[in-house]
């Protein structure tokens, strides 16, 4: 009787055990992206990278300065993902940007896919740990100038300065996670600008 309460005993520390084990699932590359997923299933993230002076002597053909990356997850048949991304380059004060909407990645060696607006060529966002993810432009992109007019519609590759464009050494980025306010060049929506910057949404 002593082993068969002893037995019963072990059980029942197993299936007290069990819930935690279930509860432990293991967190997808994208649900790493934002850290945090809310009820509702919307998440967003942002991430940064300036690069020094030194840096950037020790990679002469890197032309992007300094570069800004917002993650969106948004709900409905089934989740979307979208990207805004502001980037600087040598020689030229002001930003230009980029935007696109994005995918979960079936290949394996990405998380997200993307593609830019207007066939603009496509980039992909990898996970690199808890604070970090890995954006590789393989190809140019189309970037567009945020102070030109909105109605003008010569604000297309024409229009954009040559040396506006990614070098032979601006293939892969390693951006750091940053506050979702640093975001707010890039956040176009009106409404969910307005939440992150009196923090009512936070990452």
């Amino acid at each position: 009787m002593s082993g068969m309460l002893n037995c019963l005993g072990m059980l029942a520390g197993l299936a007290a055990l069990l819930p935690a084990a279930t509860s432990a699932r293991a967190e997808s590359d994208v649900e790493r992206i934002f850290g945090h997923i809310a009820a509702s299933g919307e998440a967003y993230a942002c991430f940064s990278r300036h690069y020094t002076k030194a840096h950037l002597a020790s990679h002469p053909e890197q032309n992007v300065t300094d570069m800004l990356v917002y993650v969106t997850r948004q709900v409905g048949p089934d989740p979307y993902y979208s990207l805004n991304m502001q980037v600087n380059f040598r020689h030229i004060r002001k930003p230009f940007q980029i935007s696109g909407g994005c995918s979960e990645s079936e290949d394996g060696r990405q998380t997200l896919g993307c593609g830019v607006e207007c066939d603009g060529g496509s980039l992909a966002v990898r996970v690199k740990d808890e604070s970090a993810i890995l954006v590789e432009i393989p190809d140019q992109v189309r970037i567009y100038d945020p102070s030109a007019d909105a109605d003008d519609e010569t604000n297309g590759a024409d229009s954009i300065p040559r040396n506006a464009r990614f070098g032979a050494d601006d293939k892969l980025f390693r951006l750091d996670r940053t506050d979702l306010k640093d975001c707010l060049p890039v956040i176009y929506d009106e409404e969910t600008r307005e939440k992150i910057a009196k923090g009512v949404i936070t990452q």
